[in-house]
């Protein structure tokens, strides 16, 4: 079997989708099935080159396609519809592969294939579905750029049927991460809270910083991530940082993104890990996080109830509350031992239930059941 992963964005990019895809073509390709990428050339997200390229990354063959930006305008999903880029020729390429896997619900790469006629499944990281209820055209375009949809939550299963998708069109695969790399360490730093995840409005990092001034003692917060939002935004949580940082009670650093290998260390290091999102799919950040036994606040939304278990490997919030987010963490600042049993149940369920081995077997057998399905 030949599989093509196609996402818009890979690395140098860092975020949890390119994450999700360099790990599962690396797992597969150990598993013995063929599997390659095809991306846009870009540094960062959505700044093409006109100039495409191939790259061999983690044994895996990576197309990285030439491409325009079709409006020379801050990306707005509004006035793009989802097709952010028009790309260079690429469509030869899907020809060689038994199997053509979109990444992420943006429509660059799937509408600019609807005349390869070859299994198609859309895995969606990040759904967005009040958009596409919203934007008909966009809407009718999903609908049709997929033989089958990955969800990646319980939630999301059920936005895509609100959609229109039928439900045998969607399976249902929660992310997995590398348990092995990911894995526990005897130190823990204390008071060390730690957030990973994309500088946008939605992961909520401004009402983190909002909390700490309703915890009772001071608490190194580190923040790792790639920025992904307006300047105004960017500047309100810059400010922040540097009026939270010039009274002294609270220590911030932000880090930048860092690549996993220098992520894995914060994890084993932090107390907590944080994630206040507005809404969400299915972050791997906090799988990480718990396969570290390291325990988790978090907010409801999304697929995060499946990840984090409410006080059995971490503590769930309402989003937007900076009270009791910061209650929540308090909590475990405060109590090592439920640290301690909260970590260890994150580990033993991470490693059972979203390792990077279990959802490789999961995606195999989806990508059997597709072909025999359309076969047959």
């Amino acid at each position: 079997m030949r599989v093509i992963m196609v996402t818009p964005g890979y690395y140098p990019i860092k975020g949890g989708t390119e994450t999700v895809v360099r790990n599962l073509s690396t797992v597969l390709n150990r598993n013995h099935v063929h599997t390659d990428v095809l991306t846009f050339n870009m540094d960062r997200k959505w700044n093409p080159k006109w100039k495409g390229k191939v790259e061999k990354i983690d044994g895996s063959t990576v197309f990285k396609v030439a491409a325009l930006n079709w409006l020379p305008i801050e990306h707005s999903s509004r006035i793009t519809l989802g097709v952010n880029l028009i790309p260079g020729r690429f469509t030869n390429i899907l020809k060689q592969y038994d199997i053509v896997h979109f990444h992420e619900a943006e429509l660059s790469f799937p509408l600019f294939s609807l005349l390869i006629k070859k299994p198609k499944i859309l895995h969606s990281h990040g759904l967005g579905a009040d958009f596409y209820k919203k934007y008909r055209l966009s809407r009718i375009m999903f609908k049709h750029v997929a033989n089958l949809y990955i969800a990646i939550s319980k939630q999301m299963t059920n936005d895509l049927m609100d959609l229109g998708i039928p439900r045998e069109k969607i399976s249902y695969l929660p992310n997995g991460i590398d348990v092995k790399r990911f894995c526990p360490t005897k130190e823990k730093t204390d008071n060390l809270v730690l957030f990973v995840g994309r500088i946008k409005s939605n992961k909520g990092l401004h009402v983190l910083l909002r909390s700490l001034r309703f915890l009772k003692e001071s608490i190194h917060l580190v923040i790792i991530g790639p920025i992904r939002d307006v300047p105004a935004y960017q500047n309100m949580l810059s400010a922040s940082i540097k009026r939270i940082n010039q009274e002294g009670t609270h220590k911030i650093t932000y880090m930048g993104a860092l690549d996993q290998a220098d992520i894995v260390e914060w994890h084993q290091k932090a107390s907590v890990f944080v994630l206040p999102s507005f809404f969400e799919g299915f972050p791997v950040a906090v799988l990480e996080a718990l396969s570290c036994e390291t325990p988790v606040v978090a907010t409801t939304a999304g697929g995060l109830p499946e990840a984090v278990q409410n006080h059995e490997n971490g503590i769930l919030v309402p989003p937007n509350d900076p009270l009791k987010l910061a209650e929540a963490i308090q909590f475990l600042l405060e109590n090592k031992e439920a640290r301690v049993k909260y970590g260890r149940e994150g580990r033993r369920r991470v490693v059972r239930d979203f390792s990077l081995e279990v959802a490789a077997d999961r995606l195999c057998k989806i990508y059997e059941q597709l072909l025999n399905s359309l076969n047959s």
